[in-house]
Protein backbone atom coordinates (compact mmCIF):
# COMPACT_ATOMS: atom_id res chain seq x y z
CA UNK A 1 0.00 0.00 0.00
CA UNK A 2 1.63 3.05 -0.99
CA UNK A 3 1.47 6.19 1.23
CA UNK A 4 -1.36 8.44 -0.17
CA UNK A 5 -3.74 5.15 -0.38
CA UNK A 6 -2.46 4.69 3.62
CA UNK A 7 -3.33 7.76 4.75
CA UNK A 8 -6.72 7.94 2.64
CA UNK A 9 -7.19 4.80 4.89
CA UNK A 10 -6.73 6.28 8.14
CA UNK A 11 -8.88 9.84 7.26
CA UNK A 12 -11.82 7.47 6.42
CA UNK A 13 -11.24 5.67 9.68
CA UNK A 14 -11.33 8.26 11.56
CA UNK A 15 -14.37 10.32 10.41
CA UNK A 16 -16.02 6.91 10.64
CA UNK A 17 -15.11 7.24 14.45
CA UNK A 18 -16.31 10.90 14.87
CA UNK A 19 -18.78 12.10 11.46
CA UNK A 20 -20.02 8.49 10.54
CA UNK A 21 -23.03 10.67 8.48
CA UNK A 22 -20.31 12.54 6.84
CA UNK A 23 -18.35 9.86 5.59
CA UNK A 24 -21.66 7.72 4.46
CA UNK A 25 -22.05 10.38 2.07
CA UNK A 26 -18.38 10.76 1.15
CA UNK A 27 -18.69 6.96 0.12
CA UNK A 28 -20.84 8.10 -2.76
CA UNK A 29 -18.35 10.68 -3.93
CA UNK A 30 -17.08 8.03 -6.81
CA UNK A 31 -20.40 6.70 -7.91
CA UNK A 32 -22.41 10.58 -7.99
CA UNK A 33 -19.08 11.53 -9.83
CA UNK A 34 -19.42 8.79 -12.85
CA UNK A 35 -23.24 9.74 -12.66
CA UNK A 36 -22.66 13.49 -13.85
CA UNK A 37 -23.61 14.61 -10.18
CA UNK A 38 -21.63 17.47 -8.81
CA UNK A 39 -20.35 17.00 -4.87
CA UNK A 40 -18.67 20.29 -4.20
CA UNK A 41 -16.75 21.47 -1.62
CA UNK A 42 -18.45 24.72 -0.46
CA UNK A 43 -16.03 27.30 0.80
CA UNK A 44 -17.75 29.85 2.48
CA UNK A 45 -16.24 33.61 2.82
CA UNK A 46 -18.71 34.37 5.62
CA UNK A 47 -16.78 37.87 6.13
CA UNK A 48 -13.87 39.70 4.68
CA UNK A 49 -13.16 41.57 8.33
CA UNK A 50 -8.81 39.98 8.90
CA UNK A 51 -6.60 41.42 11.12
CA UNK A 52 -3.88 41.74 8.31
CA UNK A 53 -3.15 43.08 5.15
CA UNK A 54 -1.90 41.01 2.55
CA UNK A 55 -0.56 41.77 -0.53
CA UNK A 56 -2.49 39.17 -2.36
CA UNK A 57 -5.98 39.81 -0.73
CA UNK A 58 -8.99 40.91 -3.26
CA UNK A 59 -11.80 40.96 -0.29
CA UNK A 60 -11.83 45.00 -1.18
CA UNK A 61 -12.95 43.98 -4.82
CA UNK A 62 -15.99 42.40 -3.45
CA UNK A 63 -17.47 44.53 -0.84
CA UNK A 64 -20.51 45.44 -1.33
CA UNK A 65 -21.75 48.63 1.05
CA UNK A 66 -25.28 48.17 1.76
CA UNK A 67 -25.70 44.67 0.50
CA UNK A 68 -27.06 41.91 2.25
CA UNK A 69 -25.03 39.46 3.68
CA UNK A 70 -24.71 36.03 4.78
CA UNK A 71 -26.36 35.08 8.81
CA UNK A 72 -25.98 31.91 10.55
CA UNK A 73 -29.78 31.50 9.61
CA UNK A 74 -28.49 31.68 6.21
CA UNK A 75 -25.98 28.91 6.44
CA UNK A 76 -28.59 26.63 7.78
CA UNK A 77 -30.84 27.22 4.90
CA UNK A 78 -27.18 26.43 2.67
CA UNK A 79 -26.38 23.20 4.80
CA UNK A 80 -29.83 21.94 5.02
CA UNK A 81 -30.15 22.45 1.19
CA UNK A 82 -26.54 20.74 0.58
CA UNK A 83 -27.54 17.84 2.73
CA UNK A 84 -30.46 17.16 0.73
CA UNK A 85 -27.96 17.13 -2.36
CA UNK A 86 -25.60 14.68 -0.65
CA UNK A 87 -22.84 17.20 -0.58
CA UNK A 88 -20.50 16.65 2.02
CA UNK A 89 -17.67 19.12 3.15
CA UNK A 90 -17.61 22.80 3.83
CA UNK A 91 -14.65 25.03 4.71
CA UNK A 92 -15.45 28.40 6.39
CA UNK A 93 -13.39 31.12 4.93
CA UNK A 94 -13.07 34.83 5.01
CA UNK A 95 -11.36 37.26 5.75
CA UNK A 96 -9.79 35.52 8.86
CA UNK A 97 -12.42 32.99 10.50
CA UNK A 98 -10.92 33.06 14.18
CA UNK A 99 -11.60 36.74 14.32
CA UNK A 100 -15.90 36.47 14.07
CA UNK A 101 -17.89 36.87 17.15
CA UNK A 102 -20.35 34.58 15.97
CA UNK A 103 -17.39 31.68 14.67
CA UNK A 104 -19.48 29.11 17.10
CA UNK A 105 -22.95 29.97 16.17
CA UNK A 106 -21.36 29.82 11.84
CA UNK A 107 -20.15 26.04 12.59
CA UNK A 108 -23.23 25.04 14.15
CA UNK A 109 -25.21 26.15 11.35
CA UNK A 110 -23.29 24.17 8.98
CA UNK A 111 -24.18 21.01 11.23
CA UNK A 112 -20.68 19.81 11.73
CA UNK A 113 -22.44 15.92 12.43
CA UNK A 114 -23.77 16.02 8.65
CA UNK A 115 -20.34 17.29 7.26
CA UNK A 116 -16.75 17.08 6.80
CA UNK A 117 -15.85 20.62 8.25
CA UNK A 118 -12.72 22.60 7.34
CA UNK A 119 -11.43 26.46 8.11
CA UNK A 120 -8.94 28.45 6.23
CA UNK A 121 -6.74 30.49 8.47
CA UNK A 122 -3.89 32.74 8.89
CA UNK A 123 -2.92 31.18 12.34
CA UNK A 124 -2.48 34.20 13.97
CA UNK A 125 -5.10 33.35 16.52
CA UNK A 126 -5.13 29.56 16.65
CA UNK A 127 -3.45 29.32 20.19
CA UNK A 128 -3.94 25.68 21.70
CA UNK A 129 -6.85 26.71 23.74
CA UNK A 130 -8.85 27.74 20.66
CA UNK A 131 -7.27 24.66 18.89
CA UNK A 132 -8.53 22.51 21.54
CA UNK A 133 -12.18 24.45 21.03
CA UNK A 134 -12.05 24.17 16.97
CA UNK A 135 -12.51 20.23 17.71
CA UNK A 136 -15.09 20.35 20.59
CA UNK A 137 -17.60 22.34 17.81
CA UNK A 138 -16.91 19.89 15.09
CA UNK A 139 -14.17 21.71 12.88
CA UNK A 140 -11.98 18.85 11.73
CA UNK A 141 -9.05 20.39 9.48
CA UNK A 142 -7.37 23.64 9.38
CA UNK A 143 -5.84 25.59 6.45
CA UNK A 144 -3.04 27.28 7.51
CA UNK A 145 -1.42 29.82 4.67
CA UNK A 146 2.74 30.05 4.62
CA UNK A 147 3.34 32.07 1.62
CA UNK A 148 7.20 30.79 1.75
CA UNK A 149 9.27 28.70 3.73
CA UNK A 150 11.34 31.63 4.33
CA UNK A 151 10.17 33.83 7.80
CA UNK A 152 11.42 36.83 6.67
CA UNK A 153 9.61 36.24 2.94
CA UNK A 154 6.32 35.19 4.55
CA UNK A 155 6.54 38.36 7.41
CA UNK A 156 6.77 40.78 4.29
CA UNK A 157 3.97 39.36 2.12
CA UNK A 158 1.73 39.45 5.64
CA UNK A 159 2.95 42.74 6.80
CA UNK A 160 3.46 41.27 10.09
CA UNK A 161 6.42 40.49 11.84
CA UNK A 162 5.04 38.13 13.55
CA UNK A 163 3.21 36.20 10.86
CA UNK A 164 5.35 33.50 10.55
CA UNK A 165 6.33 31.94 13.87
CA UNK A 166 2.67 32.02 14.43
CA UNK A 167 1.05 30.47 11.77
CA UNK A 168 3.93 27.27 12.21
CA UNK A 169 3.10 27.46 15.76
CA UNK A 170 -0.89 27.26 14.94
CA UNK A 171 -0.17 23.97 13.10
CA UNK A 172 1.66 22.13 16.23
CA UNK A 173 -1.54 23.51 18.11
CA UNK A 174 -3.96 22.34 15.58
CA UNK A 175 -2.42 19.05 15.71
CA UNK A 176 -1.89 18.64 19.20
CA UNK A 177 -5.57 18.85 19.27
CA UNK A 178 -6.56 16.30 16.87
CA UNK A 179 -7.47 18.34 13.96
CA UNK A 180 -5.67 17.33 10.40
CA UNK A 181 -3.71 19.86 9.48
CA UNK A 182 -2.84 21.40 5.52
CA UNK A 183 -0.19 23.97 4.76
CA UNK A 184 -1.54 26.34 2.02
CA UNK A 185 1.30 27.95 -0.10
CA UNK A 186 1.46 29.49 -3.23
CA UNK A 187 3.58 28.91 -6.13
CA UNK A 188 4.64 30.96 -9.80
CA UNK A 189 6.81 30.47 -12.56
CA UNK A 190 9.65 32.68 -10.88
CA UNK A 191 9.69 30.39 -7.71
CA UNK A 192 7.73 26.95 -8.20
CA UNK A 193 11.57 25.13 -8.33
CA UNK A 194 13.09 27.33 -5.39
CA UNK A 195 14.11 24.69 -2.40
CA UNK A 196 11.99 26.41 -0.27
CA UNK A 197 8.84 24.24 -1.47
CA UNK A 198 10.88 20.69 -1.19
CA UNK A 199 11.90 21.87 2.36
CA UNK A 200 8.50 23.12 3.12
CA UNK A 201 7.75 19.30 2.03
CA UNK A 202 9.92 17.81 4.16
CA UNK A 203 8.49 19.47 6.93
CA UNK A 204 5.30 18.38 6.21
CA UNK A 205 6.18 14.32 5.92
CA UNK A 206 8.29 14.66 8.97
CA UNK A 207 5.03 16.17 11.09
CA UNK A 208 2.24 14.65 9.48
CA UNK A 209 0.75 17.64 7.86
CA UNK A 210 -0.15 18.40 4.01
CA UNK A 211 0.74 21.08 1.25
CA UNK A 212 -1.59 22.23 -0.74
CA UNK A 213 0.23 23.49 -3.87
CA UNK A 214 -1.71 26.57 -5.15
CA UNK A 215 -0.59 27.77 -8.26
CA UNK A 216 -0.40 31.33 -8.99
CA UNK A 217 -3.34 32.93 -10.77
CA UNK A 218 -3.44 36.36 -12.32
CA UNK A 219 -5.80 38.09 -9.89
CA UNK A 220 -5.98 40.25 -6.98
CA UNK A 221 -3.09 42.14 -6.99
CA UNK A 222 -1.55 39.76 -10.02
CA UNK A 223 -4.63 40.69 -12.11
CA UNK A 224 -3.26 40.80 -15.39
CA UNK A 225 0.06 39.44 -14.00
CA UNK A 226 -0.06 36.87 -16.87
CA UNK A 227 3.96 36.14 -16.75
CA UNK A 228 3.35 34.90 -12.65
CA UNK A 229 1.65 31.95 -14.03
CA UNK A 230 3.16 28.43 -14.24
CA UNK A 231 3.54 26.72 -17.40
CA UNK A 232 4.21 22.71 -18.50
CA UNK A 233 7.12 22.64 -17.88
CA UNK A 234 6.59 24.13 -14.31
CA UNK A 235 3.33 21.74 -14.17
CA UNK A 236 5.74 18.47 -14.75
CA UNK A 237 8.01 19.63 -12.20
CA UNK A 238 5.62 19.68 -9.78
CA UNK A 239 4.30 16.51 -10.50
CA UNK A 240 7.37 14.84 -10.42
CA UNK A 241 7.89 16.71 -7.11
CA UNK A 242 3.91 15.35 -5.85
CA UNK A 243 5.65 11.14 -6.99
CA UNK A 244 8.79 12.00 -4.35
CA UNK A 245 6.68 14.23 -1.63
CA UNK A 246 3.07 13.11 -2.09
CA UNK A 247 2.48 15.38 0.31
CA UNK A 248 2.71 18.26 -1.97
CA UNK A 249 -0.93 17.99 -3.66
CA UNK A 250 -2.61 20.27 -6.56
CA UNK A 251 -6.61 20.55 -6.79
CA UNK A 252 -5.90 19.11 -10.17
CA UNK A 253 -4.23 15.98 -8.94
CA UNK A 254 -6.27 12.61 -8.94
CA UNK A 255 -8.05 12.31 -5.44
CA UNK A 256 -10.79 9.90 -4.69
CA UNK A 257 -9.33 7.51 -7.06
CA UNK A 258 -10.16 9.45 -9.83
CA UNK A 259 -8.75 12.00 -12.28
CA UNK A 260 -11.21 14.92 -12.35
CA UNK A 261 -9.18 17.32 -13.44
CA UNK A 262 -10.24 20.89 -13.24
CA UNK A 263 -12.71 20.87 -10.28
CA UNK A 264 -14.72 24.02 -11.12
CA UNK A 265 -18.44 23.60 -10.22
CA UNK A 266 -18.26 19.43 -9.86
CA UNK A 267 -15.73 19.79 -6.98
CA UNK A 268 -15.74 22.99 -5.57
CA UNK A 269 -17.95 25.89 -5.20
CA UNK A 270 -17.12 29.65 -3.52
CA UNK A 271 -19.88 31.95 -1.49
CA UNK A 272 -19.57 34.95 -1.33
CA UNK A 273 -20.11 37.33 2.08
CA UNK A 274 -23.08 38.58 -0.02
CA UNK A 275 -24.41 35.22 -1.42
CA UNK A 276 -22.97 35.01 -4.65
CA UNK A 277 -21.93 31.52 -6.23
CA UNK A 278 -18.52 31.66 -7.96
CA UNK A 279 -17.59 28.79 -9.66
CA UNK A 280 -14.13 28.39 -7.32
CA UNK A 281 -12.45 30.92 -5.64
CA UNK A 282 -10.35 32.41 -8.20
CA UNK A 283 -12.85 32.41 -10.82
CA UNK A 284 -14.90 35.45 -10.03
CA UNK A 285 -17.75 35.34 -12.46
CA UNK A 286 -21.13 35.02 -10.40
CA UNK A 287 -23.21 31.90 -11.29
CA UNK A 288 -26.26 32.56 -9.25
CA UNK A 289 -27.14 34.16 -6.18
CA UNK A 290 -28.02 31.94 -2.98
CA UNK A 291 -30.94 34.63 -2.02
CA UNK A 292 -32.13 34.65 -5.23
CA UNK A 293 -32.20 31.44 -6.30
CA UNK A 294 -31.36 28.16 -4.81
CA UNK A 295 -28.24 25.99 -4.57
CA UNK A 296 -29.56 23.11 -6.64
CA UNK A 297 -30.37 25.69 -9.70
CA UNK A 298 -26.81 27.25 -9.22
CA UNK A 299 -25.28 24.12 -9.52
CA UNK A 300 -26.95 23.01 -12.19
CA UNK A 301 -26.23 26.66 -14.36
CA UNK A 302 -22.82 25.81 -13.65
CA UNK A 303 -22.59 22.52 -15.01
CA UNK A 304 -24.44 23.89 -17.96
CA UNK A 305 -21.76 26.30 -18.55
CA UNK A 306 -19.76 24.13 -21.36
CA UNK A 307 -15.85 24.95 -19.99
CA UNK A 308 -16.98 24.04 -16.46
CA UNK A 309 -19.37 21.18 -18.11
CA UNK A 310 -16.30 19.67 -19.82
CA UNK A 311 -13.42 17.70 -18.21
CA UNK A 312 -9.95 19.53 -18.28
CA UNK A 313 -6.45 18.09 -17.03
CA UNK A 314 -5.91 21.90 -16.59
CA UNK A 315 -6.36 24.38 -13.79
CA UNK A 316 -8.79 26.72 -15.59
CA UNK A 317 -7.72 29.64 -14.19
CA UNK A 318 -4.36 29.35 -13.72
CA UNK A 319 -2.95 27.40 -16.70
CA UNK A 320 -5.65 27.11 -19.49
CA UNK A 321 -4.50 30.17 -21.13
CA UNK A 322 -7.30 29.91 -23.24
CA UNK A 323 -10.04 30.05 -20.78
CA UNK A 324 -7.76 32.77 -19.02
CA UNK A 325 -7.69 35.01 -21.80
CA UNK A 326 -11.41 34.48 -23.03
CA UNK A 327 -13.37 34.70 -19.70
CA UNK A 328 -11.02 35.91 -17.05
CA UNK A 329 -9.94 38.86 -18.72
CA UNK A 330 -13.73 40.08 -18.59
CA UNK A 331 -13.58 40.50 -14.50
CA UNK A 332 -10.49 42.37 -14.68
CA UNK A 333 -10.56 46.36 -13.42
CA UNK A 334 -14.31 45.30 -12.35
CA UNK A 335 -16.31 44.85 -9.25
CA UNK A 336 -16.77 41.42 -8.17
CA UNK A 337 -17.57 39.34 -8.82
CA UNK A 338 -19.16 40.23 -12.95
CA UNK A 339 -22.46 37.80 -13.47
CA UNK A 340 -22.36 34.95 -15.52
CA UNK A 341 -24.15 37.25 -18.39
CA UNK A 342 -21.39 39.21 -18.95
CA UNK A 343 -19.09 36.56 -19.21
CA UNK A 344 -20.71 33.65 -21.18
CA UNK A 345 -22.78 34.08 -24.16
CA UNK A 346 -25.25 31.26 -25.57
CA UNK A 347 -22.80 29.50 -27.47
CA UNK A 348 -20.52 28.91 -24.17
CA UNK A 349 -23.84 26.63 -22.78
CA UNK A 350 -24.35 22.99 -23.50
CA UNK A 351 -27.91 22.97 -23.40
CA UNK A 352 -30.27 26.07 -22.82
CA UNK A 353 -29.39 28.66 -19.77
CA UNK A 354 -31.16 27.26 -17.00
Amino acid sequence: MNDEKQTEQEKRAKLRREKPLALEKIMKIEERYHQGIATPIIDIAYSYACNLKCEHCTASRFKKLGARKLTPADLRAISEAADEMGLCQFCISGGEPLIFPDLDEVVAALQPDKFHLAMSTNGHFLTPEMARHLKEIGVDKVKISLDDFDQAEHDANRHDPGAYSKAIAAMFNAKEAGLSVVIQTVVTHQNCRRPQLIDMAKFAEENGFTVDVLIARATGSWEGRHDLLIDQDDAEYLRQRHEEHPVLHRDTYPSYGMHKGCGCVDSTLHITQYGDVLPCVYVHIGIGNLFEESLADIIKRGQSIRCFNEHSSLCLSGEDREFIDKYMTKFYGKPLPIPWSAAFGPEDFVEPCP
